[in-house]
């Protein structure tokens, strides 16, 4: 059965799949529907794209950052799409930019909104004089979300653009669906792929039926040779993702075991057992135990046989070595970092490599490691710790940290542990679990813990809510003339078509006047503000290494992504209020449900449906926009989850990925917002902060367990160390819109950085 082939041109937005996989699902019983996707700038003129038209039966153009007007600079090959007249009886759908860039083409105008609308829903009405098929069957009217700064002016006197639908709001009557002439080119301003738009599935479904209609031998078009035709899909292959890992495999008589204990609910038995183990460990707990958040805690105890992997993005380089190997010494790892060459020694490995390939690196290593059992626990052991922004897409290494003439340990953008014995709290069943790989349980830990829970009920846990009062901070603050700077760098470049929605966020330096435990800060935190993920790491990794160790610890209340066998989970918070006396759980709603914040959350999910249909066909928003409760603020979050992850070539790692960073700590659409973000409007920012690279904060973190499932929480609401807590970093930020305010802004970056910086004051 030969399908219906769609050619997508993607503009590098964060909504791309939404669109591609909406096409998809329009496939019928007679004709199955394929998407071949390219970007814009995949072919450098319309000539070398022409000849590959052949193969498809209609384009879809979609949207994207960018104005037609600036020409192949802005939008790439789409400049020139509707100009050559061999496509004109070729089917094309534009949406949003591709449909400002239609109407240019014949003559309007694409100027900008004096009211912009991002992430915004409004009624869209057809044009009943100008009925046409691609609005076959609708509604007289009905509703769509809108991301544009730019709209379709100067229309009215071009025959060659009927108009077929308008909004209506405060920059008047706009233009909202056309068709040029009697081709069979259409186009929408709205995006019919959001969660929050009607009939989207209709229009495609219409645009399907008129390639059906058109016949393919009237086009005037080149021959093209069966070395063309291969060319054409591997091409796409730049945009296809290979896998990192393998499925799950069985291994042959693998030590696992399990020992598993009745006890309370109560989340503080995490840190009385915490409390009372004194030697190494990391922790992943729940402070604050919420229906699907907080039910697990985890605690995740290093030994001399577990491996740490270390990537330094600025200088390409892994490091692989045992913990606290008492053969290793921080000047050998530091001498063999400002080497050239790969280094394979008995007490450490130094790969070169760039962060494409640390992610397979972890594959490699994981892959001997997976067994087949314990699919209902989170974590049986595996790899623990933490992610950098910079280990995302699209950002790039601070440059100016690439010299080699480094005396201290660089600052690693990611470090990871392998963790073979670990001890599990489900907080809502009352279970505790000790778990295995190795099959050698720590006897003293676990004699430990079977005194405490003989005595559990008269444990107190006599943490303390105040840091010593005989050490004094000094407090370094990003400037607020910086602050308003950035914000309408911001707004400029929002407002000219280049992001719908920017997070824009701050760190702040805290200097005390002698070093503390990084564990005494942790417990007053823990106090301060519960969260559901709360996170302690101390990497004391290399032995003879006192100064240069990273710390992290947070109380985040946001999960990043979550997976399992079946599937996998995030839960984005885009929407921040601050508590008060004043500020009821309803009035917190009222605000949070208003159009700035719908605005920011709808963008954010929009985005992550993109990141997770780009591998995978089957995602769902499970939770829309629901009001939670923390200790210091209401949040406004969303539940998008994909299925069939047993079904995939992908597992979770690639998910995690591919979706890094977090679209809540970045904006729409992604790859150019990233970019503004980190080679213009944070530098100037934080600049205090390592030449503005947000380094911890902003990336994930948590675990890859052994039996394939994950859980990572985005690094917020924490604070980290890389100089073994001589200096804290701290950082906060909020999503900036159209409708944000500078002073509503840094009334909610202060909110959220209060939460954890409180501790200090």
């Amino acid at each position: 059965m030969e399908p219906i082939r769609i050619l997508f041109i993607d503009s590098y937005d964060s909504f791309t799949y939404n669109v591609v996989r909406l096409i998809e699902e329009q496939a019928t019983n007679t004709r199955p529907v394929e998407v071949i996707t390219i970007h814009n700038d995949t072919f450098a003129n319309i000539e070398t794209l022409i000849k590959y038209l052949p193969l498809f039966d209609g384009v879809v153009i979609g949207p994207g950052p960018g104005n037609p007007v600036h020409g192949f600079k802005s939008v790439g090959i789409i400049d020139s799409l509707f100009k050559d007249q061999r496509l004109n009886n070729f089917p094309i759908l534009g949406i949003c930019l591709g449909f400002q860039a239609m109407c240019f083409s014949q003559g309007a105008s694409v100027e900008e909104l004096d009211t912009i609308k991002h992430g915004q829903v409004y009624p869209i009405k057809l044009n009943t004089e100008n009925k046409d098929p691609i609005f076959k069957e609708y509604p007289r009217d009905f509703k769509s979300t809108r991301y544009h700064s730019l709209h379709v002016t100067n229309f009215d006197n071009i025959k060659s653009i009927t108009p077929l639908a308008y909004t209506e709001d405060e920059n008047g009557i706009l233009l909202m669906g056309a068709r040029i002439g009697s081709k069979p080119w259409y186009g929408v301003q709205y995006h019919p792929e959001s969660c929050c738009s009607e009939f989207g599935a209709k229009l495609i479904q219409n645009f399907l039926d008129i390639i059906h209609s058109n016949v393919k031998d009237k086009y005037d078009l080149s021959e093209l040779s069966k070395e063309d035709q291969t060319k054409l899909f591997d091409l796409q292959k730049t945009i296809d993702i290979s896998p990192i890992c393998e499925p799950l495999t069985n291994k042959p008589n693998d030590p696992f075991t399990i020992k598993s204990f009745d006890v309370s609910q109560d989340p503080q038995l995490t840190f009385k057992i915490c409390d009372k183990i004194k030697g190494d460990k990391f922790i992943m707990a729940s402070s604050a135990v919420s229906a699907n958040r907080g039910e697990w805690s985890i605690i995740a105890i290093p030994s001399r046989d577990s491996t740490v992997l270390s990537h330094y993005g600025a200088i390409e380089k892994t490091t692989i070595y045992k913990w606290q190997d008492e053969s290793l010494h921080s000047k050998q790892v530091i001498s063999g970092l400002k080497t050239v060459d790969a280094i394979h020694q008995e007490n450490l490995n130094i790969i070169n490599e760039n962060k494409e390939s640390f992610w397979h690196t972890l594959g490699e290593f994981m892959k001997e490691k997976f067994i087949k059992k314990h699919d209902n626990l989170p974590f049986i052991g595996g790899l623990v710790g933490i992610l950098g922004y910079e280990m995302g897409s699209f950002v790039h290494f601070n440059s100016s940290s690439t010299t080699t003439t480094f005396d201290k340990l660089p600052k690693p953008d990611a470090k990871l542990v392998y963790i073979e014995n670990s001890v599990l709290i489900n907080h809502q069943t009352g279970k505790l679990y000790l778990c295995s790989l190795c099959g050698e349980f720590p006897e003293d830990i676990s004699e430990l813990i079977n005194s405490i829970l003989g005595e559990e009920h008269t444990i107190q846990l006599n943490w303390e809510d105040t840091l010593p009062n005989d050490i004094s901070y000094d407090i370094i603050m990003p400037n607020k003339e910086d602050y308003a700077t950035a914000f309408d760098k911001c707004q400029e470049y929002m407002h000219r078509g280049d992001s719908y929605e920017i997070c824009l966020t701050t760190q702040t330096i805290v200097t005390p006047s002698k070093r503390l435990p990084a564990w005494r800060i942790f417990k007053t935190l823990i106090k301060r503000n519960p969260a559901p993920f709360s996170s302690f790491f101390y990497f004391n990794d290399i032995l003879d290494n006192s100064h240069d160790i990273l710390s992290f610890i947070s109380t985040s209340p946001e999960r990043f992504l979550k997976w399992d066998n079946n599937g996998c989970e995030l839960r984005p918070i885009k929407g921040t209020v601050r508590k008060s006396e004043e500020m009821s759980v309803e009035k917190a709603t009222e605000i949070l449900k208003s159009p700035k914040e719908f605005g920011e959350n709808l963008m954010i999910l929009d985005l992550i449906r993109n990141d997770l249909y780009e591998l995978l066909p089957d995602v769902k928003v499970e939770e829309f926009m629901s009001v939670e409760e923390y200790k210091t603020v209401y949040q406004l979050v969303s539940v998008v989850k994909a299925y069939n992850l047993n079904k995939s070539m992908y597992t979770g790692i690639d998910v995690l990925k591919y979706s890094l960073p977090p679209g809540s700590m970045t904006g729409a659409p992604k790859k150019i917002t990233v970019e503004l973000l980190q080679d213009d409007i944070e530098k100037t920012l934080n600049k205090h902060i390592d030449n503005g690279s947000r380094g911890i904060y902003s990336g994930v973190t948590g675990y890859w367990s052994a039996n394939g499932n994950g859980d990572w929480s985005v690094n917020i609401r924490c604070m980290y160390s890389y100089d073994n807590g001589d200096h804290w970093k701290l950082g906060a930020g909020g999503a900036i819109t159209v409708l944000s305010t500078q002073e509503g802004e840094l009334d909610e970056m202060y909110a959220k950085l209060e939460s954890a910086l409180q501790v200090f004051m």
